[in-house]
């Protein structure tokens, strides 16, 4: 009978992400989606869009003001999302 080597769960996982390196940025999209509410507090009601692309997040606003407070804000929000995650995901941020 052959033995099997086990393997522990975070390295299961880590070797998930070594085949995949999409899929672990699109969990790190969906953490950074679940994250927003917190980051910008009474802020987040006034966005409309959300979406992330190569490195980009882009946040489209319906609010002037809320466009030019989070435009002031820019590079402390990036800070704080990466910082969060864990990761570089975060390159630039548009706000429209």
């Amino acid at each position: 009978m052959k033995q099997s080597k086990t393997v522990l769960l975070g390295e299961a996982i880590a070797s998930l992400w070594d085949d995949d390196p999409d899929m672990y940025e699109q969990l790190l999209v969906h953490r950074l989606r679940d994250y927003l509410p917190e980051l910008l507090g009474p802020m987040y009601r006034w966005l409309q869009e959300v979406r992330f692309d190569e490195g980009v997040l882009r946040l489209q606003v319906s609010s002037s003001a809320v466009r030019q407070e989070l435009g002031f804000q820019q590079a402390e929000l990036q800070r704080k999302i990466n910082g969060h995650l864990g990761a570089e995901l975060v390159r630039f941020i548009q706000i429209y």
